[in-house]
């Protein structure tokens, strides 16, 4: 059993020194040199800097600096996404040989350069299959006269284990990180890589590794195991299930992505005289200066775009005394600070670190989501983080705007214009039209509402409130339940926040409107992104055109770290599981890992007592009766009779004799 970092990378260092023979055919000549002894004589004031124009080009520019021409290999991975590279960068390392991103559907002309400088003598290997890198950049390649092998698998945990089969690194040393983000991994990228040990992802969400990762892991004789990150990242019970089977397991972890990576540093480098710095909120700069950090002997960091954490340069600093950093990318990534080592100090540091990992964490998950969508978030408590994306653009917003609707008309009973029992056009009560427009989303209502408050001072009132880009025109009648109607997610969200803080309306109506929310029928998007049992206020919406599903919702969140506010509007295909998606980012950002989120039956409400169908909404004769305690699903209104499925049809109930089939969480007021 290894267990002492100097030991484990002494023993390594002696192993690929004489033995490291593999697959891809490493020598004697491409094998690591032992790492120094020498002590850092003086720590640096300041950082060096490798960048590029974009992705493509720092990866290129990392690779002129580290690789004269004549390499055995080179490696080839997408520059969209970050699992095959991740898994391609200590492999790559220990075989001195450069790793370079493409572009998903076509060779970049600079890497297309890079690749005929470097001149590679025997192959270059692309990493990952043609949905990730396509045919057409692998024949570019074998265009430039280079021979092309490509190592793929059916998804980017059977990637790594094929690049690790093929590599056939002695090491008996294996670092474990998810699949599922890239911070932990491009830190152990560069340790591993130092030592000729690979990189295995897998999804650590899983309560155990499959039979697949296990077979690998007996198969390489691994007699030491080193998780990367907390057991928010990479499961308990995976470090469990490892350590039964005998393996000696070491987990590497710190309070955040930043901490994780000083924990692995300060492991796997006792010593080191250069350190390499990349974005915490980015992986494209950092993939191809893992390699170049693992073939240095040299510690990888991550960074704030705006100062380095504190811990880091400590550890930079103070403990290792390097005498060289190289940050990773240009000044728009990592800013003046980081390069003049300053650490992060006041809380306006803190804030905008949040925001710049939230917003690159939600970004590079639309990437990869069907539709556009507006994301804005307000984190109410702690450092106040806020986020727009697209945020400001006025759009469809459907039902989610109900939530504009339901406050004028509360603001005007407040201030005595109105009362719940003013009747609307249709004779249904305000308080009737606001319960159901906000508990099944009925459009009759909404729209009753709407006139009643008149379109034109609705509008006003909105602009003058400050929610610029909410606006209703055209009086809709009693006969058409939709509207023309403008909203921003930025709207949404500050209208929400303002409710959250009591400053829309007085603390009785403040809770009946919260009530309504959090007491709402439809809760698939954003309450089932956050963990289950906390309380979601939300409004949701969807409608279908021609362009596809619009897919929204907005939403207060009481989760246990504070509150906040997420508004998402989702179009031109847009879809539930991707709102979804959404609110767990944002969930976890602020909340750590999601261990069992938030489950809602369509079965949604239940009957109170014996209760009448209809056909449709009482004009025509009953049907029958459904008995009490009944559990149905309520898939539309009228006003306030609903509509639910009984014995397979679709049937019309008073929503009088009705309740919720689920108690949902409630906040604490």
């Amino acid at each position: 059993m290894v267990t002492n970092a100097r030991a484990y990378r002494a023993r390594a260092a002696v192993v690929l020194v004489v033995a490291l023979v593999a697959t891809f055919g490493l020598t004697h000549q491409t094998a690591l040199a032992a790492p120094s002894a020498i002590a850092p004589a003086a720590a640096a004031a300041s950082a060096d800097r490798i960048a590029g124009a974009d992705r493509y080009a720092t990866a290129v520019s990392v690779s002129t600096a580290a690789f004269a021409p004549g390499v055995e290999r080179v490696f080839l991975a997408s520059g969209a996404d970050y699992p095959d590279a991740l898994s391609a960068a200590p492999i790559a390392a220990a075989l001195n040989a450069p790793l370079l991103l493409t572009a998903p559907n076509a060779l970049p002309s600079v890497v297309a350069a890079e690749l005929v400088r470097l001149a590679p003598t025997r192959e270059v290997v692309i990493v990952g299959g043609p949905g990730v890198v396509s045919a057409a950049v692998e024949a570019r390649v074998a265009q430039l006269g280079f021979t092309v092998v490509r190592v793929q698998g059916v998804n980017r945990y059977a990637t790594s284990r094929a690049l690790i089969e093929r590599s056939a690194l002695p090491s008996t040393t294996m670092y474990l990180a998810t699949g599922r983000n890239y911070p932990d991994a491009l830190a152990a990228a560069a340790a591993a890589g130092s030592v000729g040990a690979p990189v295995m992802l897998v999804d650590g969400a899983l309560s155990a590794l499959d039979g697949a990762t296990l077979q690998l892991i007996a198969a390489r004789d691994v007699d030491q195991v080193l998780i990367a990150g907390g057991v928010g990242v990479v499961s308990s019970a995976i470090e469990q299930q490892l350590a039964g089977l005998g393996y000696a397991v070491q987990r590497l972890a710190g309070a955040d992505r930043y901490a994780t990576a000083v924990a692995i540093n300060t492991f796997a480098f006792p010593t080191a005289t250069r350190a390499f710095v990349a974005t915490g909120v980015g992986f494209a700069d950092a993939l191809a200066g893992a390699v170049y950090a693992g073939i240095e002997r040299a510690p990888l960091y991550s960074s704030s775009p705006f100062c380095l954490p504190r811990g880091t340069r400590v550890d930079i600093v103070e403990r290792l005394r390097a005498e060289r950093v190289t940050l990773l990318g240009g000044s728009g990534v990592l800013g003046p600070l980081v390069q003049e080592l300053q650490s992060c100090s006041t809380p306006d540091d803190d804030r905008r670190t949040s925001e710049a990992e939230l917003s690159s964490a939600i970004q590079q998950r639309l990437r990869t989501l069907p539709g556009t969508y507006s994301v804005s978030v307000r984190q109410l408590d702690g450092l106040q983080a806020s986020v727009s994306i697209r945020g400001a653009v006025a759009q469809e917003p459907v039902s989610v705007i109900k939530v504009f609707v339901a406050y004028a008309a509360l603001d005007r009973i407040e201030r005595g214009q109105l009362s719940f029992a003013t009747p609307t056009r249709s004779g249904v009560s305000i308080g009737e039209c606001l319960r159901v427009m906000i508990h099944v989303s009925d459009n009759f209502c909404h729209h009753d509402l709407v006139a009643l408050l008149g379109v034109n001072s609705l509008s006003a009132q909105l602009s003058d409130e400050g929610y610029s880009s909410t606006v209703y025109w055209g009086a809709p009648s009693a006969s058409v339940p939709y509207s023309n109607k403008l909203s921003s997610t930025d709207d949404l969200a500050l209208l929400l926040s303002r409710l959250e803080r009591g400053e829309l309306l007085n603390a009785e109506l403040t809770a009946h409107f919260m009530t309504l929310l959090e007491t709402q029928l439809w809760r698939s998007k954003i309450p089932s992104g956050v963990a289950a049992g906390v309380p979601v206020a939300n409004k949701t919406g969807s409608a279908w055109a021609a362009a596809g599903w619009f897919h929204s919702d907005a939403a207060i969140v009481s989760a246990p770290s504070g509150p906040y506010v997420i508004a998402v509007l989702g179009s031109g295909g847009a879809t539930v599981t991707g709102v979804r998606e959404i609110s767990r980012i944002v969930f976890e950002h602020f909340n750590g890992a999601l261990v069992t989120p938030g489950g809602f039956s369509e079965l949604n409400a239940v009957t109170a007592g014996p209760v009448t169908y209809f056909s449709d909404g009482n004009t025509s004769s009953p049907l029958g009766t459904i008995p009490a305690d009944t559990v149905l699903a309520v898939t539309s209104s009228e006003r306030t009779w609903y509509r639910v499925v009984y014995n397979g049809a679709g049937v019309f109930v008073h929503s009088s004799g009705l309740r919720n089939a689920v108690d949902y969480p409630r906040s604490v007021r």
